[in-house]
């Protein structure tokens, strides 16, 4: 138990023993009477209900007898293992989907890459299963701790700029691991109500990742209650650890779709008919989708083409082509679109291009992401430190190297030209040119393939890999190869198309690679390209979406049972990243007020835990395809809920300017309250909980409307009742 202080999280600690136990039928019921630091008197009464060999749930209750003015109080629960050869901390794996995968530990230097520390406690509202897990690779044990009374209010805490500790009437705890103390087995998992986040956090500021906690209000006659459970299981692999989990969760959340308001395909028309008003052109023949846009009112900051990741010029092109013919899209937008795209890309014998162009200023620049951004639309000149804010400090020996490089992400060409080629495969007039931007990548891609069979995260444009800075290309091999999953689909596409063996031959080796280094080991990393945290690259959804569409594609041309298991494994992690339950938000936030409901919404990144998008659309195809060859229809439940919650905030009811506009993400749990990089004045700011990210992006269009047509494509229907039907039981 903590006390409040004022200048302290954790507060003035104090530990208790039960005075009473006393055993019943199914359990054990314990007491504690207890006078805190702060005077504060009451009762804790835990319920330990024996639940099976392998679980039990604890109902903790607190009433409160007496309590000075202004007390406050928070109640933790430390779960330690005992082996009887003991455990050092970093013998096991820590998960806290999704805010933590194998301890978010790229450099392996037993730490948290993001946090730089052992001891590591989440909010609740950063967990998508409210749930933390402690893998044992020797024994093949997991152990896991969740809370199962899903936290039912919020608001925003009255602090001080700066204030680290403070009362707050809040349902949301928090759950975490870290070291014990003891010398034998030094780990354990801990719950805490209310919330603390320690020893660091990204809740308040970048650099300095301070802590923060809450501490209860009490009063005399006050009361209330927590329930957790704790489960134990033998999985052969921490994926099936996690997927066990999640499965066991479900089972207690009961996760509900979202019900859309209008049907699926409808919303698809509505997001293309908006994409369409951002389609800008020049004298020159530049031309693309430049939606780069604060929402709320549409009006654009720049006219920059981006292609890739943000961008997926090809792809909203191909989507608007592929559209019923009903829907009043001008076709010639897209033709321009991809017209101007592989002039550039000719003009590389790699079929690279610049991965921005300024339709205003006629320029090209290479995409290093919106860490660049800014720049790509800044005059000569111009103060970048006003353009861009404290980010400008933040990251300025980042920001002033990469200025000076040219070159292009592996997945930004990846994704337009993929594009490319499956436009190129449906249409019956396709030119040849398009086929010569493609077979060009794929032979850049056979030349530059490392022994190992990876390729590195970015090229320069002659086609030599970037690795400075490395705080920003990676600093392990994790990191500098983590694209290698982008390319293996379309390798096995030229492999078919070509009948050229080595294209083939270059996705074996690359998958191999893949699954060792990203899926097994569980090291995914690098789907993000810009990060403002305390290392390169992020640990996100992306990346590990990506491991599991390529080893799927392997699988289906191989039929490999290697590939498979790779497969299902990058699909569990996958999985783990949809929310199950709806979070609380602050009842006079924006998306409060709207009703918004986050279960299906999949998060971006670990040290970001708690920002949703709807990027995790794109993984739904895979997940049903991956329920079909397992039998497993959890795959297919999550796919649900993450499609119809990717669909949900759409339009001019959502407070956007348009009716087929969405905001780029939202924030569900405090981000960077206090740091000056999102100040109110800057357009960016107010990302409070319960508020969206005020940009729009042509990204979103297309990933959203292209997971309708993928479905349809492969699996004839976005009716998952029907989808329902295919599944081998």
């Amino acid at each position: 138990m903590s006390a409040s202080n004022p200048n302290c999280p954790n507060g003035d600690r104090t530990n208790f023993s039960y005075d009473d136990i006393q055993k019943c039928s199914d359990g054990f019921t314990t007491k504690c009477a207890f006078t805190a630091a702060n005077g504060a008197k009451g009762l804790v009464t835990d319920r330990w209900t024996i639940v099976s060999s392998m679980m039990f749930t604890v109902r903790r209750s607190v009433v409160i007898e007496a309590a000075p003015p202004a007390a406050g109080l928070r109640f933790g629960l430390h779960l330690q293992p005992a082996f009887p050869e003991g455990v050092n901390f970093n013998d096991l794996q820590y998960y806290a989907p999704n805010a933590c995968y194998n301890l978010n530990d790229l450099n392996e230097d037993g730490v948290c890459d993001y946090l730089d520390s052992q001891v590591l406690s989440y909010r609740d509202d950063r967990l998508n299963a409210l749930s933390v897990l402690a893998y044992h690779p020797q024994r093949q044990l997991a152990l896991s701790l969740s809370r199962i009374d899903t936290p039912k209010y919020d608001d925003e805490p009255i602090r001080r700029k700066g204030q680290l500790a403070f009362l707050q009437d809040t349902d949301i705890g928090a759950l975490g691991f870290q070291p014990s103390g003891s010398a034998i087995n030094n780990a354990m998992l801990t719950a805490h109500y209310p919330f603390v986040e320690r020893d660091r956090c990204n809740a308040l500021l970048v650099q300095d990742r301070v802590p923060w906690g809450a501490f209860r209000p009490v009063h005399a006659g006050d009361s209330f209650s927590v329930a957790y459970a704790v489960r134990m299981y033998h999985s052969s692999s921490p994926h099936d650890a996690v997927w066990t989990l999640i499965k066991e969760q479900i089972g207690v959340l009961c996760p509900k779709p979202v019900c859309l308001d209008r049907p699926e395909d409808e919303i698809s028309r509505l997001r293309l008919e908006t994409l369409a008003q951002y389609f800008k052109e020049d004298p020159t023949g530049g031309a693309g989708f430049v939606t780069n846009c604060h929402p709320q009112n549409g009006q654009q900051l720049g006219n920059i083409v981006q292609y890739g990741f943000t961008g997926q010029n090809i792809m909203n092109a191909a989507n608007i082509l592929h559209a019923p013919t009903s829907w009043q899209l001008d076709r010639q937008q897209a033709f321009k679109v991809i017209d101007f795209y592989v002039s550039c890309a000719l003009e590389s014998a790699h079929g690279f291009t610049h991965g921005l162009y300024n339709i205003d200023q006629q320029r090209r620049d290479s995409w290093w992401t919106g860490l660049l951004l800014p720049l790509a639309y800044a005059k000569p000149g111009e103060d970048l430190e006003g353009l861009m804010g404290p980010l400008h400090g933040h990251l300025q020996t980042v920001i002033e190297s990469l200025s000076r490089t040219h070159g292009v992400y592996t997945r930004c060409v990846l994704e337009e030209t993929e594009a490319l080629l499956s436009l190129y495969q449906s249409l019956n007039d396709a030119p040849k040119s398009w086929l010569e931007v493609v077979t060009r990548f794929g032979e850049f891609l056979l030349n530059a393939q490392e022994p190992d069979g990876s390729w590195f995260r970015a090229y320069s444009l002659a086609g030599e890999p970037l690795t400075e800075p490395q705080t920003w290309f990676g600093q392990t091999l994790y990191q500098q190869r983590s694209s290698t999953a982008t390319v293996i689909p379309l390798l096995l596409d030229l492999a078919r198309i070509t009948k050229k063996d080595a294209y083939r031959e270059a996705a074996i080796r690359a998958g191999r690679f893949v699954r060792t280094h990203f899926v097994d080991k569980v090291r995914h990393n690098g789907g993000i390209h810009d990060s403002i945290y305390a290392k390169p690259q992020l640990i996100d959804h992306e990346s590990i979406y990506f491991c599991c569409r390529a080893l799927l594609a392997l699988y289906e041309v191989t039929k490999s049972e290697y590939f498979r298991a790779g497969a299902v494994r990058a699909a569990q992690l996958s999985a783990s990243w949809v929310l199950l339950w709806d979070v609380p938000l602050p009842p006079k936030s924006t998306l409060a007020c709207h009703g918004f409901r986050s279960t299906g919404w999949a998060g971006c990144d670990t040290p970001g835990a708690g920002y949703v998008h709807p990027m995790g659309i794109i993984a739904t195809p895979d997940l049903v395809r991956v329920a079909q060859i397992t039998g497993d229809t959890t795959f297919l439940d999550i796919a649900e809920l993450c499609f119809m919650g990717s669909n949900e905030n759409v339009g001019c009811k959502w407070g956007y300017a348009l009716e087929g506009m969405q905001e780029e993400g939202l924030l569900l749990s405090p981000w960077f309250l206090d740091d000056p990089m999102f100040a109110n004045d800057n357009g960016f700011g107010d990302r409070r909980k319960g508020e969206g990210n005020k940009t729009c992006l042509p990204w979103i269009s297309a990933v959203t409307v292209w997971a309708g047509n993928e479905l349809r494509k492969r699996f004839g229907t976005t009716d998952f009742a029907k989808l329902r039907q295919q599944i081998p039981l």
